[in-house]
């Protein structure tokens, strides 16, 4: 939204009280927030691009940062913090349901996902996974046009944001089901994120490792060395010496809530960045790299589509930091984006940029629960009642037992030559398909693709990065994810107003055939691994249509597994880090083309997806943001 000289400061005065000394501010009895009438930067979102962006800046107590997150902080309850609780929560305190558009490349049906909407976004309700991906995932993003941010570059920010613990001193040696010998100098030890694994193992877990060497995956005792392939005990986002959830509020929040130059406003929703650039209109097709473009003059928010809208001058920079999802969405209804959408919407175009809320990347995931009938078995389905007290009681007395475990503790990433002995035919079959992709997207964006399908099978012909993942989860799931995935999607707003807006998501899953192919393989993989003798002793029964008689009907399989596709959670791509002849929305680094001083810091981002659960690679991009804000002003 164009907004002109009048001084925003003027506008909002009768809003506004003088300065508060505490960070979370929050409204007095008659609505009105606390606020000086402009910061050096305004943070959009508090997640964790944003939580680490705005710690990182505000080291300088000579720079005023605001962070304006739309839902509240957590109340810190054994839900959120006890690893047992995974997946346990209810999911209507801290998560936001969002509608998928119809699948039709799947079958044809809807799909609702949920996502963290709370200060610490998703790190206050994910699964703890802590795994970065293959050196080559990230090369690749150099490749594709990103000085700075292959391994060698993202290395000291994932060493930089984590503190990996081994075995805490106040324990006795873990029963660990595999030798962990990390690679030490990979990893950091002085993070604000603690990164660590359970006093607890499922014996399943052994079952699930002994059965994936049997199939002969070899095991790989440090997954985030920059060989991502093989079968993995995996450490998790946990505090060691107690065991509890390690997430964006407690490492980069928390410890920073005596700044006086540092203020989170939450219960808030930015409805629409503001600019003032006299009414000049950006082309993309004219863009030079370091010419001037839109200045950013601050942000409008308001509590709810009733309250009084408010707004903040900014002096420096906006951040966005609101996810792939909200970030772009925003972008849309500020101006930002491909000028046929932004004219349906009725919003005045301030720059037409295409690949805004394109290249919608996620690792499609379906997550059969195979049931492990024999006797012995302990699961965390067997935590309830009396065992539940005494499980409960054993956390709370020595941080041992069940409730430290994760929901997911091992993993298998198999390369896709480990799997199949045809493997030039994939890789042909991947280079030949024709990708439905989305008939809007202009010849940039279909430029983008090719370079990255180019990267994408390029990597699944290697053997340090996987073709999907296997995950073993304490009560029987072995779900499977293409982690390379071919297809692309998209984010649309669907209205102006950010109140209104139920954004249109549409990951079109399997709209390159070859994702779903590889999902099959791996079902495939795991007809065989409940074969092996160590899976076998936990007489696991297979769900329906997915058993080993299933298996010989291929189309059958394959119509079960598309019914239960899903997200799996890690969408990113919408604000893309790519050149702007391929589609991209950012420069390397993270200002969104056409603009002088509006940067995006979060999923979106990413050109192309790792094969790995995201939030360490989100760690790691924030942290190299912040030094690149820092050094760029």
């Amino acid at each position: 939204m164009k907004f002109g000289a009048t001084p925003i400061a003027a506008l909002v005065a009768s809003l506004l009280l003088p300065l508060a000394s505490s960070i979370h501010i929050l409204p007095d009895s008659n609505g009105a927030l606390s606020l000086q009438d402009s910061y050096d930067y305004i943070v959009v979102g508090a997640g964790i691009g944003g939580l680490v962006v705005a710690n990182r800046l505000s080291e300088d107590p000579t720079i005023s940062v605001l962070v304006i997150e739309a839902r509240d902080l957590d109340d810190r309850a054994e839900d959120v913090s006890i690893p047992g609780n995974i997946g346990l929560e209810d999911p209507r305190r801290y998560k936001v349901k969002l509608d998928l558009a119809v699948q039709e490349f799947l079958d044809g049906k809807e799909r609702v996902i949920s996502q963290g909407k709370v200060v610490g976004g998703s790190t206050i309700v994910n699964g703890l996974v802590w795994t970065r991906g293959s050196m080559a995932n990230f090369d690749a993003w150099e490749r594709l046009g990103n000085p700075g941010w292959g391994w060698a570059g993202l290395l000291p920010y994932f060493k930089k944001c984590e503190k990996y613990t081994v075995q805490p001193s106040n324990r006795p040696a873990h029963n660990f089901p595999m030798d962990v010998y990390p690679v030490i100098e990979a990893h950091g030890n002085k993070g604000p994120v603690e990164v660590g694994y359970p006093n607890y193992y499922y014996n399943q877990s052994c079952n699930f490792l002994d059965g994936i060497q049997e199939l002969g995956i070899p095991v790989n005792e440090d997954p985030n060395s920059g060989n991502a392939t093989g079968a993995s005990l995996i450490p998790s986002s946990m505090v060691a010496k107690n065991q509890s959830r390690s997430d964006a509020r407690i490492a980069y929040l928390d410890p920073v809530l005596n700044r006086p130059n540092l203020h989170l406003v939450t219960g808030h929703t930015v409805t629409c960045i503001l600019y003032d650039n006299d009414g000049a209109t950006f082309l993309n097709s004219t863009y030079i790299p370091g010419a001037s473009g839109l200045n950013m003059i601050g942000v409008e928010f308001a509590a709810n589509s009733t309250a009084n809208k408010i707004r903040i001058n900014c002096e420096v920079e906006v951040i966005l930091a609101a996810g792939a999802i909200f970030s772009p969405v925003l972008l849309q209804i500020s101006g930002i984006g491909p000028a046929k959408l932004l004219g349906n919407l009725g919003v005045d175009i301030a720059i037409d940029l295409p690949g805004v809320g394109s290249n919608l990347q996620d690792h499609p995931t379906l997550q059969p629960v195979y049931k492990y009938t024999s006797p012995d078995v302990f699961s965390a389905w067997d935590i309830v009642g009396s065992t539940r007290d005494a499980v409960r009681e054993e956390y709370f007395t020595n941080r041992t037992g069940p409730w430290t475990a994760p929901m997911v503790d091992i993993i298998a990433l198999p390369a896709l030559s480990w799997v199949t002995d045809d493997l030039q035919e994939w890789l042909d079959e991947a280079m030949n398909t024709t990708n439905n992709l989305p008939l809007f997207y202009d010849e940039t964006l279909h430029a983008g693709y090719l370079a990255q399908r180019d990267e994408v099978i390029s990597m699944l012909a290697r053997t340090d990065t996987p073709a999907y993942e296997v995950m073993s989860t304490s009560w029987g799931q072995l779900g499977v994810s293409a982690m390379q995935p071919l297809s692309r999607g998209t984010v649309l707003a669907k209205s102006s107003s950010m109140f209104e807006n139920q954004p249109i998501i549409d990951p079109r899953f399997c709209s390159h055939s070859i994702d779903c192919k590889l999902l099959l393989l791996a079902l495939g993989f795991n007809d065989q691994l409940i074969q092996t003798s160590p899976m076998a002793a936990l007489i696991p029964v297979a769900p329906p249509g997915f058993g080993i008689a299933d298996a010989r009907n291929q189309t059958m399989v394959d119509e079960a597994m598309r019914s239960i596709i899903t997200s799996g959670f890690h969408l990113s791509g919408t604000t893309s880090m790519l050149p702007i002849d391929l589609g991209g929305v950012v420069d390397s680094s993270l200002t969104v083309y056409g603009t002088r001083n509006l940067r995006v810091v979060d999923a979106g981002i990413i050109p192309l997806l790792p094969a790995a659960h995201i939030q360490a690679a989100l760690y790691a991009i924030a942290e190299k943001a912040a030094d690149i804000i820092k050094a760029g002003n």
